[in-house]
């Protein structure tokens, strides 16, 4: 499993996406926003996570020139500077009009925790509510497993009950091995799950209502 890394290295990687979007933004017109979204945007990002842009545009044709262009970058001096200093990640750019039908929810994620590098965003806000869903497991030792539950969902002894982490975090059950946690509580999850070594896949949620107080 792999680990969070600092805020250092988070910002350090948020450089180098502007940096592309700099190099993108000189080599094309028509381009109204680029937005940073994903697991770097909301900083649950590891070793393994790409550097998700949504280029904002209205034309057609812009996503068939995408990949000469990211190529280029890679290609550059100051993409070999950035190798140089151990950062080189995958460029991966979804490309469309961020205010039309099909791009709802992602617009949605993008309003909570995405990070304008070039443009303005200009989109009414929307309340909506962010959670994630932790699908978690298996646990192959018995006793670890034991553990595992009486922290996330306490015990009692004698008269004395141990609250546990999904009552501390307002997160739900939601079957077995599966939860849904405000995302404000989801990074101190999640780290308990990898400091346990414990498979773990999240999936976004948004909801108009808010679902747990």
């Amino acid at each position: 499993m792999t680990n969070t890394y600092p805020m250092n290295q988070r910002n350090e990687l948020i450089s180098y996406a502007l940096d592309f979007t700099s190099h993108l933004i000189g080599k094309t017109e028509g381009i109204n926003r680029v937005i940073l979204f994903g697991s770097l945007a909301r900083g649950d990002f590891d070793s393994e996570s790409d550097i998700d842009l949504f280029i904002d545009t209205i034309d057609k044709k812009f996503e068939s020139r995408i990949p000469k262009i990211v190529e280029s970058y890679y290609a550059s001096t100051k993409a070999k500077n950035w190798n140089l200093k151990g950062v080189k990640r995958e460029i991966s750019c979804v490309v469309g009009e961020l205010d039309s039908e099909e791009w709802k929810d992602l617009k949605r994620a993008i309003m909570n925790t995405g990070i304008i590098l070039y443009g303005k965003y200009h989109g009414a806000v929307e309340k909506v509510h962010h959670y994630l869903i932790l699908s978690y497991g298996p646990i192959r030792s018995e006793s670890k497993r034991v553990s595992a539950h009486r922290s996330l969902y306490g015990f009692t002894v004698g008269k004395t009950k141990y609250t546990g982490l999904v009552e501390k975090y307002h997160a739900v059950k939601l079957g077995t091995g599966c939860l849904m946690i405000p995302l404000e509580h989801a990074m101190k999850m999640k780290k308990f799950f990898q400091e346990r070594k414990v498979p773990l896949k999240l999936y976004d949620v948004w909801s108009d209502s808010k679902i747990m107080e």
